[in-house]
């Protein structure tokens, strides 16, 4: 018998949605480490959960709050009026959480493949990426977990406008996009399907394209 105040367990005794509301950075890893100790992490993460939401970045409160800080300071130091542009979003998780933290409105958008057994929201638009870009006119571009090989991001990353890339290197998009001129933040609450959570093994991070190092400093 679990024991009744095990927070990690949902009542049908599946592992909570990590996703279901932003929690902190201790408490998203204290469930991961649980559930890659007594289940499986990618069986976790691609449904298997009580929310069967599939996860890929898993967000936390630190790390929303890093986001949304680096988001703000692109904007301030940007003169395009234009909303924010969240492309290839997946359910839109990420926006969802941000929202609160962000002064410009971010526009949700997702081609909406049958690749992966997501539930998109009906407020996601279906749109390509390229397209959404050309109908928005984005001050900023969040890209995501953009899937393996694709070169979308480096196409918006060339047209010049600033770029928020968040994903595995060797997981996510193409590896191209990499010889173009970026920023890595090194964030300390990055956490996604492909860590080792116990070993302390953390794969993804926050990259910045078209963007200055300056605007940072302070």
């Amino acid at each position: 018998m679990r024991p009744t105040d095990d927070w990690t367990r949902a009542s049908n005794g599946e592992f909570v949605d990590v996703h279901r509301e932003l929690v902190p950075y201790s408490r998203a890893l204290e469930l991961l480490e649980t559930v890659e100790r007594e289940f499986n992490v990618k069986e976790y993460c691609s449904g298997s959960n009580a929310g069967g939401r599939w996860l890929f970045q898993i967000f936390n409160e630190e790390f929303v709050h890093e986001l949304a800080h680096v988001i703000n300071t692109v904007l301030k130091e940007t003169d395009n009026e234009g909303p924010i542009l969240e492309v290839m979003s997946g359910d839109g998780r990420l926006s969802d959480f941000l929202t609160q933290w962000i002064e410009r409105k971010i526009i949700v958008t997702d081609a909406k493949s049958d690749r992966y057994n997501i539930a998109y929201p009906k407020h996601i638009e279906r749109i390509d990426a390229l397209k959404a870009i050309d109908r928005y006119n984005p001050s900023l571009v969040i890209v995501c977990w953009e899937p393996q090989w694709s070169m979308i991001a480096i196409d918006i990353v060339e047209s010049g406008m600033p770029v928020v890339w968040i994903g595995n290197p060797d997981k996510c998009g193409h590896p191209d996009i990499f010889d173009i001129p970026h920023l890595g933040r090194r964030t300390r609450y990055a956490l996604s399907r492909h860590d080792g959570f116990t070993a302390k093994e953390f794969r993804t991070d926050i990259f910045l394209f078209n963007c200055d190092i300056s605007w940072f400093e302070n």
